[in-house]
């Protein structure tokens, strides 16, 4: 008898810590849920200068690959409005109009490719980022998905797997510049540029 008092006491702080992890791990999750709802911020590529008239890039690349010429740079600004011009964003009839497709944006940096997709949810704007390289292995390209972010929640690359179906449609819609591209002998990421080269060392 004189122990129950403790093992009543013992259950009370088990309880408690309980509860406590629980809390601790619900505003966890709920900080986690408002940092990825929060929409990333989008670089703006400057304007195309009025009256320019917009570049073929996938006849420009096949043209390089073609004649084996130099080097081939399409700055990033070039490839959004590219991007923009060429992909319509379609969703699945259930979501009706609560879900729009608003655009990808792509911003390089040296050796990286962060490759953004934009949406709207009843009228909020939603992002979703994929962190992506690209190595040559002899006569194949790898394109390897390395991190990314929903929103502002950097997520590892496991986590964007969600984004799989995606993906897949863009290289689809994407297929005769993924196809242009990769004619190419390299392919490099620089700062605010993609840089190609056709000719062979």
């Amino acid at each position: 008898m004189p122990q129950c008092p403790v093992v009543v006491h013992d259950a009370r702080l088990v309880r408690f810590l309980f509860h406590f992890l629980l809390m601790i791990m619900l505003s966890a999750l709920a900080g986690a849920a408002w940092v990825a709802h929060r929409p990333a911020p989008i670089k703006l590529s400057e304007a195309a200068k009025a009256g320019a008239k917009p570049r073929d890039l996938v006849d420009e690349l096949k043209q390089a690959a073609i004649k084996g010429s130099g080097t081939v740079e399409i700055h990033e600004g070039e490839l959004n409005r590219h991007l923009s011009r060429v992909l319509t964003g379609r969703v699945a009839p259930a979501l009706g109009q609560s879900v729009k497709f608003d655009r990808l944006n792509v911003d390089f940096e040296p050796e990286v490719a962060h490759v953004t997709l934009l949406w709207s949810v009843l009228g909020h704007a939603s992002t979703a980022t994929v962190d992506l390289k690209v190595d040559r292995l002899e006569k194949v390209f790898r394109v390897e998905v390395v991190g990314g972010a929903y929103g502002h929640l950097a997520v590892p690359r496991g986590f964007l797997r969600p984004l799989a179906p995606a993906l897949r449609g863009l290289s689809d819609a994407l297929h005769d510049e993924i196809q242009a591209l990769f004619q190419m002998n390299e392919v490099t990421f620089a700062q605010n540029k993609l840089v190609l080269d056709p000719r062979f060392p």
